[in-house]
């Protein structure tokens, strides 16, 4: 549909939460604002879907939205402060990213989604930092690199307890915290752009305005 037509249809990797001991599946309406203010259509990406293929054809770029931590079996660790969530998570988050790099197709990572990128393309995490990075805001350094132009320092928002610590194969950081923990990385080749922050809660922000213009370029310029 969207191969013949304006429209560009975004997948968004969906979290889980209970209420009444009901399952429910959702994307932060953040995310869902910052894909529509880029002119694209937002598209939730269900946990069972019995036909992953066919949706994920239909999507022009993905989103990898924050959550809960992934199972360390993921890079072959035992569990050490993991606070892991419905294994589902995991899984769709696999297959996308896995699709994502088979087809290079553009995909955009946040904060979750920044750890699950990194770890289905090989990587691996460090499962807890203790409180340091948890609802506050802190300075990260920049590093030059071909899509953004961050000052060499900037202050981002951070909520998280895990951080990426060796990276997969082609990844390239460009951004990093005082501790030398990763903030941000982009891929070699592929149009594969990621950070460890939440651009989408401070849209008004500079470097937000910068990461969805260049994922809007991204998509709007890839080959079908």
């Amino acid at each position: 549909m969207n191969k013949t037509t304006s429209v560009k249809l975004i997948g968004l990797t969906p979290r889980v939460s209970y209420e009444d001991g009901v399952k429910k599946q959702s994307v932060n309406e953040t995310y869902v604002k910052a894909v529509c203010n880029m002119g694209f259509t937002p598209i939730m990406l269900t946990l069972d879907s019995p036909n992953y293929e066919v949706i994920l054809s239909l999507c022009d770029g993905f989103v990898i939205t924050g959550g809960v931590d992934i199972d360390p079996k993921y890079f072959n660790q035992e569990n050490n402060g993991s606070k892991i969530g419905d294994p589902m998570m995991d899984i769709v988050d696999k297959v996308v990213v896995e699709w994502a790099v088979k087809h290079q197709k553009p995909m955009l990572g946040i904060c979750r989604g920044h750890q699950s990128i990194n770890v289905f393309m090989g990587g691996d995490l460090i499962q807890d930092i203790g409180k340091s990075h948890q609802s506050t805001r802190h300075i990260v350094n920049t590093y030059p690199n071909r899509y953004f132009d961050f000052p060499k320092q900037m202050e981002v928002n951070s909520y998280h307890h895990q951080v990426l610590d060796k990276l997969a194969n082609g990844l390239i950081p460009i951004a990093t915290s005082l501790e030398g923990y990763n903030e941000a990385f982009i891929h070699e080749s592929l149009p594969i752009i990621s950070f460890q922050w939440h651009p989408e809660k401070v849209p008004e922000e500079t470097s937000s305005k910068m990461i969805f213009d260049k994922f809007k370029e991204l998509v709007n310029n890839q080959k079908y």
